[in-house]
């Protein structure tokens, strides 16, 4: 065995000497020389602009490595449903060195420009940043961000992969920074919607908080605050920045406590670019409404129901208060009705002048949400619970543990066997 494992490591090693002697040499890469870094430039890269509103863009050279310019050719599309060019001045922007123009033309039309130019005769420059030319230009009344990019040419203006010329040779350009301008008018809000209704019952709840959606549909930053005219109306927050194209959530609370039946008005205002208004409308309902029942003047309280959310089986307690505030003793029929049939009924006599509660019991065996109606009033009570141990079986609280105890008799008979099948064996 040990002569055999001298053989394998023998050739093992053998084997790993050949196949490096086998691989080929690997040749010197030479590195590939650095693009230079200079290019055209526009500047401002992004600029708010309102609406028929006059701006001016410097298009310049970026030479950080010294290169010798001579001559120099700018040919830029731009958004012409945006911005249009009223003017171009070419090398008469101070510390420019190109004077000698051969071309400088622009169509609105197609929304291009050329500009084509030179260092005096037998001269050039180094300069690191020169501006080439500056472009007057006029807004449109059109929301959206214009572009300013650079067509590639070759030095005599065929088109080509290069940005830009130095006479007969063409630059290795690696930066070219096309100019963005934003044009839009000032920072407006919109809201949504533009009304919120209410409603409650008097003595009772407070509705559900609504909410407001408020958006800068401008350009700019939107700084807006909130107010109301009411002291049942709240808001949150009540003031906040928005930016461009932002939005936020404004939450609607309204608070009645202590507020009486009727019909409530009031308007929330935000103070933005425009001022924006939202009405706000709260009905009260009241909580004794008259119901019918002969010469004796009936009302009744708003319905009571409690629990309001039971188990299947369990009782739930419906009640209302009927009121015979004519001056005449009067019978009236209470009739209670679930989910729109009818479930039980009661006929009451109430005097004159005195009231009666009218209580009713019910119990639901199937899990759901029951709605309720009682002399004109309504309401809810929810049944919960379903697989095993809830309303799906109808098993109740004596059945659960009916079920509990049957598991663990059955558990501890199991037991049992198996300990007296182990002794047996």
């Amino acid at each position: 065995m040990a002569k055999l494992w001298r053989f394998l490591s023998v050739s093992i090693v053998a084997a790993v000497c050949l196949g490096l002697m086998l691989v080929p040499a690997v040749p010197n890469v030479a590195l590939a020389q650095p693009a230079l870094n200079c290019g055209l430039e526009v500047e401002p890269s992004m600029t708010n602009v309102g609406f028929n509103t006059s701006f001016s863009v410097n298009v310049s050279i970026t030479n950080p490595t010294g290169e010798e310019l001579d001559m120099e050719m700018v040919h830029i599309n731009f958004t012409k449903d945006l911005i249009e060019v009223v003017s171009i001045d070419a090398g008469s922007a101070v510390g420019s060195p190109f004077t000698t123009q051969y071309d400088k033309t622009f169509s609105n039309t197609d929304g291009t420009l050329d500009v084509d130019y030179s260092t005096p005769s037998g001269t050039n420059t180094t300069a690191s940043n020169p501006i080439v030319c500056t472009i007057n230009m006029q807004s449109k009344s059109t929301n959206g961000v214009a572009t300013l990019d650079f067509i590639a040419v070759d030095a005599w203006g065929d088109p080509d992969t290069a940005v830009i010329g130095k006479a007969a040779e063409h630059l290795n350009w690696t930066m070219v920074v096309n100019g963005m301008v934003k044009v839009g008018g000032p920072p407006a809000i919109s809201v949504s919607p533009d009304n919120l209704t209410f409603n409650a019952i008097e003595g009772g709840e407070n509705p559900p908080d609504q909410t407001l959606e408020l958006c800068n549909s401008g350009v700019g930053t939107l700084s807006w605050p909130l107010t109301d005219n009411a002291g049942w109306l709240s808001e949150t927050p009540t003031s906040a920045s928005l930016g461009e194209g932002k939005c936020e959530d404004v939450t609607v609370s309204v608070d009645v406590t202590g507020m009486e039946a009727g019909d409530y008005s009031a308007t929330i205002t935000i103070t933005g670019s425009p001022v924006v208004q939202v009405a706000v409308s709260l009905h009260i309902e009241s909580a004794v409404v008259p119901i019918p029942g002969g010469p004796a003047g009936f009302s009744a309280s708003a319905v009571s129901i409690s629990p309001q959310q039971v188990e299947p089986g369990e009782e739930v307690t419906i009640s209302i208060n009927v009121a015979n505030t004519g001056g005449e003793t009067g019978s009236y029929n209470a009739i209670l009705y679930i989910n729109g049939v009818v479930e039980d009924s009661q006929s009451v006599s109430v005097a004159g002048g005195t009231s009666r509660n009218v209580i009713f019991t019910v119990s639901k065996s199937k899990a759901g949400v029951y709605d309720v109606s009682l002399a004109g009033q309504t309401g809810q009570f929810q049944v919960v619970g379903g697989g095993w141990f809830g309303g799906g079986l109808g098993l109740g609280t004596g059945g659960i543990i009916v079920v509990v105890v049957a598991v663990i008799v059955l558990i501890v008979g199991l037991f049992l066997i198996r300990r007296g099948t182990r002794r047996e064996t």
